[in-house]
């Protein structure tokens, strides 16, 4: 049996290539996401250089259905090279019930981090080792997944991951005949020089194919340290510091130790997390070599993310699946259908007045694509004063529109009555509130999503959306995907913006 740790690949590969030998045909790399991707990528450059990657390499999604498209060039002679390498990546074929708790937490994370497709794919496999179909939840009875009892008692989330899935059916074939067929192509061999490359999550290791890997080619395990001992610390620190170097260094940036021990207490063992925030912090810095904890506390804050805000970013982002998505979760959740138009119509407002700000004097810069580091080094000269003179603008005209409105309520009144008293004019839509120059660039991000007309348009359907919720009895929860469609349709061409 060959089992080696991720730790243990480079002085593996060494002594592979010391002896002259050459790597198993059948290799399994499994664990965290971002460990077996960088794995994948060790051992493929063990094999076939990078220059002949193009023409000696292959990959194939691991979907049950590809397994017989697999074998099949595993089992045919290349014209271009000696060397063959199949990868079969992201499979689910080794999942099985000792994963089912972990697969769940994976489905979980995977919809919280609006990863939609993963979510439902990891589902579909959940349901596949339970020996379930999704005509057998249908009802929303998950009773035989066999689900914690916490769980169970906040089961919105699983119905609209549910709904989307009845939708969305793919990848709900199940992958037991396929390992069965892949291991009998294991067992039987491949044409000379063809190595075939297996990468998931998790594995069931009382699976068959599990164990003819690990009895003729290689088990690579990429899982990350699970426990709180000295030995699983350090090689977590190890691992963290080695990710915090393939991010920065192309970058050429660094991070201060205190930064750095900051960003792990924030973001936790979380790879694929802890990549992306030193991406966000990396572009923070901008010309600085140095990222610091100062960085960190304005970039990363400790927020959990509201749901509503989750849907309104999808769909300032036009992206209108992640959009509907995280409707339906709100709904299912209880919130009021003229809620949720409200928050859309808030951020919409905000952009529309961004849209105006974007083509005076003190914006001349900013053209879509304008890196945060260009942006930065106009913020407190030009920006800045720009937003509070617009904010002190709109805050004076809607000081005077309350007065005429109460106003003309005085000379309404019954005698008699207490006159009402003109309240603060409202600040929730100015945007010099966002002192923080990072905020302020987001938006004028989201404000490039869309042209003026757009916009304009965008405030009509929320109009007649909010019109239809109240006026008539037509399904709250198809007038909003019908608005959030309208808002989120194919963008007009950039130059017209």
């Amino acid at each position: 049996m060959s089992e080696i740790l991720y730790a243990d690949i480079k002085a593996y590969l060494s002594r592979i290539s010391a002896a002259g030998a050459l790597l198993p045909s059948a290799i399994l790399i499994y664990g965290d996401e971002l460990l077996y991707k960088t794995a994948l990528h060790m051992v493929l450059n063990a094999i076939v250089p990078p220059e002949k990657q193009t023409v000696s390499y292959e990959s194939v999604d691991g979907a049950p259905e590809n397994v017989y498209g697999a074998i099949e060039k595993l089992s045919t002679y290349s014209f271009f090279s000696e060397e063959k390498v199949v990868g079969f990546l992201d499979t689910r074929i080794f999942h099985g019930k000792k994963n089912a708790d972990d697969l769940f937490q994976k489905i979980k994370t995977a919809f919280d981090e609006k990863d939609i497709k993963s979510a439902a794919r990891g589902f579909f496999s959940l349901l596949s080792v339970m020996n379930l179909t999704i005509e057998d939840i249908r009802d929303k009875n998950y009773t035989a997944l066999k689900l914690d009892a916490d769980v169970g008692q906040d089961a919105a989330w699983i119905d609209s991951l549910v709904d989307y899935c009845m939708e969305n059916p793919v990848g709900a074939s199940s992958g037991e005949d396929s390992a069965k067929i892949l291991q009998r192509a294991i067992e039987k061999g491949f044409v000379p020089d063809a190595r075939l490359i297996l990468t998931t999550d998790m594995v069931d290791k009382r699976k068959g194919l599990y164990k003819i890997i690990a009895e003729k080619g290689l088990v690579i395990d990429c899982s990350a340290p699970a426990t709180d001992s000295w030995a699983d610390k350090k090689a977590k620190a190890a691992i963290l510091g080695e990710q915090l170097k393939s991010v920065l260094t192309p970058l050429g940036k660094t991070m201060a130790k205190d930064a750095f021990q900051q960003l792990v207490e924030i973001t936790g063992f979380d790879l694929r997390t802890f990549a992306g925030n030193l991406q966000k912090l990396a572009q923070y810095a901008g010309e600085r070599k140095s990222i610091t904890a100062e960085d960190v506390q304005a970039v990363i804050p400790r927020t959990r993310q509201d749901p509503i805000y989750e849907m309104t970013g999808a769909v300032l982002d036009r992206k209108p699946e992640s959009a509907l998505f995280y409707l339906r979760a709100l709904l299912s959740r209880g919130f009021f259908p003229l809620q949720i138009v409200s928050a859309i119509t808030k951020q919409i407002r905000k952009l529309l007045i961004l849209k105006d700000l974007m083509e005076t004097p003190a914006f001349r810069f900013w053209k879509a694509g304008c890196s945060y580091d260009q942006f930065n080094r106009q913020f407190n000269q030009t920006v800045l004063p720009a937003l509070q003179a617009q904010d002190g603008a709109l805050i004076e005209r809607l000081d005077i529109w309350k007065r005429r409105d109460a106003s003309s309520d005085e000379t309404s009144a019954l005698p008699g009555k207490q006159k009402k008293k003109p309240s603060q004019p409202s600040t929730e839509l100015l945007v010099s509130k966002q002192s923080n120059a990072f905020a302020v660039y987001k938006l004028l991000q989201n404000a490039d999503h869309f042209s003026r007309q757009e916009l304009i348009q965008a405030v009509s359907h929320l109009y007649h959306a909010n019109v239809s919720l109240i006026s008539s009895r037509t399904n709250p929860s198809l007038v909003l995907e019908n608005m959030i469609l309208a808002i989120c349709g194919m963008p007009e061409d950039a130059s017209k913006r």
